[in-house]
């Protein structure tokens, strides 16, 4: 609520667009206790007219037991300059995170806590970018309905040092991520959630902030 306050309140006039997202994600138990992750994430901007953006994400974890998880991986993401442009730029990126997954209430409520630590490697900086960013998400199976779920998730990205060539990436919280839909499980390997997303983009003056609402539909596979 304080989240949404801050973003409702900003004197700066913001600017939007309209986006679609299609993560296809797979996680895959490779052992009693390393597991597998992959994530292919194209992203459909400038009022869905335009592949703005198109990530590649694999990462390995390690379960300490089976609600914790530790995890490194590394995403490409190519980028377009503006949102209407055919040029991309690229960035590479590590990171590192802890996952905490949970059940209450026979299984039916699903909670999860997730934590990353990224380094971003952009063009024309020698040095990385450094960012956090911290999920709290929740399922509610239906009841008599367990194939359907309500899902909802908030997200807060806060950079961690200033950057000397780009005045958007200094260091303080960088965006929120807030996020309701609806999940449908087709088996225990396959499920789809879709919904809507508010992503709000803090930026340093004069440049305005960002408003963007985007359709997100999650292809999830677990082997």
């Amino acid at each position: 609520m304080l989240l949404l306050a801050i973003m409702v309140s900003t004197k700066v006039q913001a600017t939007d667009d309209f986006q679609i997202w299609i993560p296809i994600n797979i996680n895959a138990k490779l052992t009693e206790q390393l597991r597998g992750f992959f994530e292919l994430q194209p992203r459909i901007g400038d009022n869905a007219s335009n592949l703005t953006s198109m990530m590649v994400r694999p990462a390995l974890g390690w379960a300490i037991n089976d609600r914790a998880t530790l995890w490194v991986g590394y995403l490409m993401s190519a980028d377009s300059v503006t949102p209407d442009s055919d040029t991309y730029r690229f960035e590479n990126r590590a990171f590192q995170g802890f996952t905490w997954k949970d059940t209450a209430n026979k299984k039916q409520f699903i909670w999860e806590v997730r934590n990353r630590l990224e380094e971003r490697f952009l063009p024309r900086n020698s040095d990385p970018s450094i960012r956090w960013r911290t999920r709290f998400r929740v399922e509610q199976l239906i009841p008599d309905r367990s194939s359907w779920s309500v899902i909802a998730s908030d997200e807060i990205f806060v950079t961690l040092n200033d950057n000397s060539n780009d005045a958007q990436l200094q260091a303080g919280a960088q965006q929120n991520r807030l996020y309701v839909g609806v999940g449908y499980r087709f088996t225990s390997e396959v499920q789809v959630e879709t919904g809507y997303l508010y992503q709000h983009v803090w930026k340093n003056r004069p440049t305005p902030d960002q408003n963007n609402n985007i359709w997100v539909t999650n292809l999830n596979f677990s082997f």
